[in-house]
């Protein structure tokens, strides 16, 4: 009988014993032989619920036979002796060869019973987790376990538009001995972020070899001021108040003592400096019939806690109107959770209170001298910061409320190409707060050596635009500071006093030395003979900020000093006083003939000065043309735009041309942020229940000495000297012109000799 099934007659190389022997004669296989043979099949049939196929390899049928048969020999399948229902010449069957699969590992699990469910509370889980290890029962071994190290991915490219280069540093992979926020060589390395608000330039300079200037104006080692006192002190309506010349000194303990003459022994007034006084701006008014005085007040401040608006709060106020009828909707259909959203928003907005200030003048100082005046301002603001003060009493507001205001001030000096030879700048941070209780204040700035350290309350995050780190040098602050407590972990903690506006610390910086100036002047003075002409052109370029759009630039006003001799050009004498000479106003881009469209016959007659932007004028008290603009660029105004100032004067035969002029011209302006230093106040902690409201301000002051370019109309003469050219050069040119000449009638000649 042929096998369909069969194999081939070659015999697989894996079972290479199995195959059967092969005989010269074929034996016929009887009934009582094939029977047996059907049992073994028949015996195959196990029980669901006898016998497992996943169990252990104990685990045999209830009839003791195995459904493979007896694999000891394989006498039973047409061997030699015993020899059953196939021919000797019949082909192998690999089915009749299979033999007992190898016992299940113990690791397999056991088929479970299908029993009736019971409720999971009667019979609670456990499970029992045994640890792997060398005395567990598992075949499972160390070297099975052992995850095999894959080899490191390749590094991706970076590109190169929107890489992001900031470090990501920790604090915590150098050893506890050595996180001191004292050395100096534990700084991180410091990378610009690519936001939208970062300048374009590094926000400081890494170059730290060459010591810090001393910042202008803190020290005076001179005798005094000469200056005038304003007397009587306070105003009256039946009295009239007059000019006392006085000489100022300040005393040892930190008193400000008046005499009347320099050499006086005793003041006839002294005034001690206590933490609750400040000092105004710098303020001009009329001194007499030619002129006004710079003035000063020296001045007593507190607040009052009053009914009145808060600034925001009319803001707040206004969205908070167009849900009131949103709320009485909430209400008639009973909806707690639109009545609560509501009243929260109107405990967001604060009571209708307000901190006013009330200022008290305690003495009016004035001088002709503006330089005199700066310097005294700020001598008195050097006493004041190091007075000592202490919070000594608990008082309860019932709106508590913190404003700081951050304020960078740079001095500069640049000369007429327009390079930067000096320049010095430092931030001062000032508190006033009005905190019930005894509280504890924390304030968090971005210091370098603090990135990354930051843990602070969600309430007490102020929203800040970018990430951007500075580094702070020579800080100093206020007595109320805990010094130790920032030297250990750079948390600014105090203790403020109550109701006082103090100058909280200060610490310098240092600008690069390639950023581009926020403000860019260029003047120059021609002389022609007895005609003089002054042009100065001012350059706002696109300068970004932490805000959205541009910073602008604001009070800008710029100085040129006026020979004593021409002042007389400038005024106009009126009523009871002299005035000044205003400038007039020329737009530019203005279309050239646009009068004679217009009918006019003459065009304007050119004024004495003229601007495109402010207004211009002489200032006796400064003795120079003050040109003054109240914001750059104006309203409308995009960046890189052109601001012009001229004034031409035509001096006569009698005017006095003095041998020197002032070289130099003198611009003032502020920002409305710290464009600076960059410096952000990132948070405020107060330990009270509720958190108060914050209210931060940034401000920027600049003062630029800018030399002047002093040149000389060029005329025709001047460009016949430029291109006059030597004798040499002359001949080299006429022998060339005459090269090609002598060569063409040399060429004629030998053709007509060969004609």
């Amino acid at each position: 009988m042929v096998n369909p099934f069969a194999p081939p007659s070659t015999a697989p190389s894996a079972l290479p014993t199995l195959a059967p022997a092969l005989h010269p004669a074929s034996k016929a296989a009887t009934d009582e032989e094939f029977d047996a043979f059907s049992a073994r099949f028949e015996n195959a049939v196990v029980d669901d619920g006898a016998a497992d196929p996943f169990g252990s390899a104990s685990a045999a049928p209830e009839t003791g036979a195995s459904p493979w048969g007896d694999t000891g020999g394989m006498s039973g399948f047409g061997g030699a002796s015993n020899a059953f229902g196939f021919s000797d010449n019949a082909q192998f069957d690999s089915f009749l060869s299979m033999t007992e699969p190898p016992p299940a590992p113990q690791s397999t699990p056991h088929h479970m019973k299908r029993e009736g469910s019971n409720e999971s509370d009667e019979t609670p889980m456990s499970v029992v987790i045994k640890p792997a290890g060398p005395d567990s029962s598992s075949d499972v071994t160390a070297d099975s376990m052992f995850v095999p190290a894959l080899a490191p991915p390749p590094a991706l490219p970076a590109t190169a538009a929107f890489a992001d280069a900031t470090p990501r540093f920790n604090p915590f992979d150098r050893p506890p001995d050595e996180l001191s926020f004292t050395e100096q060589e534990g700084m991180p390395e410091f990378k610009r972020t690519d936001s939208q608000e970062t300048p374009p330039t590094p926000l400081f300079d890494e170059d730290q070899s060459t010591q810090l200037e001393e910042f202008p104006r803190i020290t005076y080692t001179g005798p005094g001021w000469e200056m005038f006192l304003r007397q009587p002190n306070k105003k009256k309506i039946t009295g009239q108040r007059f000019w006392k010349k006085v000489f100022v000194k300040f005393a040892d303990g930190g008193a400000l003592q008046l005499f009347n003459k320099d050499d006086d022994k005793d003041p006839f007034h002294e005034l001690p400096l206590q933490a609750c006084y400040s000092v105004s701006d710098i303020g001009a008014q009329q001194f007499d019939q030619f002129g006004k005085i710079f003035t000063v007040k020296v001045q007593y401040m507190f607040y009052k806690e009053r009914p009145g608006v808060r600034p925001g709060q009319i803001s707040k106020a206004e969205r908070i109107t167009t849900k009131l009828s949103k709320f009485a909707q909430y209400a008639i259909a009973g909806d707690y959770e639109g009545v609560k959203e509501f009243a929260s928003d109107v405990r967001k907005l604060g009571m209708p209170v307000e901190h006013a200030p009330q200022i008290s003048q305690l003495l009016k100082l004035g001088t002709q001298n503006y330089e005199d005046l700066k310097v005294f301002a700020s001598i008195i603001e050097e006493h004041l910061f190091k007075l000592t003060v202490h919070r000594d009493r608990a008082l309860t507001y019932k709106t508590e409320e913190v404003q700081l205001t951050a304020v960078d001030e740079i001095y500069l000096e640049q000369d007429l190409r327009g390079a930067v030879h000096r320049m010095i700048a430092r931030v001062r941070i000032f508190f006033l707060g009005f905190l019930s209780g005894m509280p504890d204040v924390d304030l968090g700035i971005n210091d370098l050596r603090k990135q990354g350290k930051e843990v602070v309350g969600r309430h007490d995050i102020i929203p800040v635009v970018t990430e951007e780190w500075i580094r702070l040098e020579a800080i100093e602050f206020h007595c109320c500071v805990e010094e130790d407590v920032f030297e250990k972990t750079r948390h600014i903690k105090f203790k403020p006093p109550d109701a006082c506006y103090i100058e909280l610390m200060r610490f310098r910086v240092r600008p690069p030395k390639n950023r581009e100036l926020p403000l860019q002047i260029k003047t120059k003075i021609i002389t022609e003979g007895t005609k003089v002409e002054i042009q100065s052109e001012i350059l706002i370029p696109g300068f970004s900020g932490r805000k959205l759009g541009q910073v602008p630039c604001e009070d800008v006003a710029v100085r040129f000093p006026i020979p004593e001799c021409w002042i007389y050009m400038f005024r106009v004498e009126k009523h009871f006083r002299y005035g000044s000479v205003k400038s007039a106003h020329r737009r530019p881009g203005k279309v050239k003939g646009i009068e004679r469209i217009k009918g006019a016959v003459e065009g304007p007659e050119p004024a004495l000065m003229e601007v495109t932007s402010g207004q211009a004028k002489y200032e006796h008290q400064h003795r120079a043309i003050v040109w003054r603009m109240s914001r750059l660029p104006k309203e409308g105004q995009g960046a890189y735009t052109m601001h012009n100032f001229s004034c031409r004067m035509n001096l006569t035969a009698y005017d006095e041309k003095p041998d020197k002029l002032d070289r130099h011209c003198y611009v003032e302006f502020t920002m409305p942020a710290t464009t600076v230093s960059h410096c952000v106040m990132r948070s405020v902690s107060v330990t009270s229940e509720d958190p108060p409201e914050k209210y931060v301000r940034y401000l920027a002051r600049h003062e630029y000495k800018v030399e002047m370019e002093f040149t000389t109309p060029s005329g025709p003469g001047d460009y016949i000297v430029a291109t006059k050219k030597d004798a040499e050069a002359l001949a080299r040119e006429e022998a060339l012109k005459k090269q090609p000449i002598a060569e063409e009638a040399a060429h004629d000649s030998s053709s007509d000799e060969s004609s």
